[in-house]
């Protein structure tokens, strides 16, 4: 009983309850600065841009320093996965393929060559590989980890839902039809950045807790 009341103790997520509160906190400020200064935090390569990138990093060095090397071999797909992310915010996922590796126009369209297509085929591979691995392998420590309430899964499960909701709002006016004010796109943008950069942060703190609660 002792062990499932440590879980569920205030002091257990006091790293998610302060990621939490500063996601909404820059998500609620940003709208007060004027219009340009948001459009050069916000630009691709700009403030939000950049720490989310330093952020997967930081995310890769506490893995290194927290876990064995034998179990960085064994759990290599965690690793594989937030390099997979870092290199999607740097938006390698386009820059280097016709349509983009993750659009299905980039396996149907002429406009594809041979070798560009066979190469998208085996990165989309890779990355279909290292999710299965991660389903199959940590989703019952997942599930159980997220029902007892343990910061680690919880952080885990919060990167899943910024991830489904700066997906839905990056081209949510192309994806449904809405018309958003310039005031509203802007907010939407605000919401997408900050949301993608408290993806990393989630990761870091599911590395910090699991460290910690193998320490105690």
């Amino acid at each position: 009983m002792s062990k499932n009341l440590s879980y569920t103790s205030p002091q257990s997520h006091l790293g998610l309850y302060v990621a939490l509160s500063l996601i909404f906190s820059i998500i609620g400020l940003l709208p007060f600065l004027d219009v340009e200064q948001q459009k050069n935090l916000l630009a691709e390569g700009g403030l939000f841009e950049s720490l989310t990138v330093y952020l997967y990093i930081f995310c890769l060095i506490l893995i290194c320093v927290s876990w064995s090397w034998q179990k960085i071999l064994s759990k290599w797909y965690f690793s594989a996965l937030i390099v997979l992310f870092a290199l999607r915010e740097l938006d390698y996922d386009k820059a280097h393929f016709t349509h983009g590796v993750l659009k299905s126009r980039q396996y149907f369209s002429d406009l594809v060559g041979l070798p560009e297509l066979l190469i998208s085929i085996a990165v989309l591979i890779f990355i279909l590989t290292v999710l299965a691995f991660i389903i199959l392998r940590e989703k019952n420590n997942f599930i159980n980890g997220v029902i007892d309430f343990r910061q680690s899964q919880l952080a885990v499960l919060t990167s899943i839902i910024l991830v489904i909701v700066t997906k839905t709002i990056d081209g949510m006016e192309r994806k449904f039809g809405i018309d958003l004010s310039p005031s509203g796109e802007r907010f939407a943008i605000i919401v997408e950045e900050v949301g993608e950069m408290g993806i990393p942060i989630m990761f870091a703190i599911a590395i910090i807790s699991w460290r910690n609660k193998n320490q105690t």
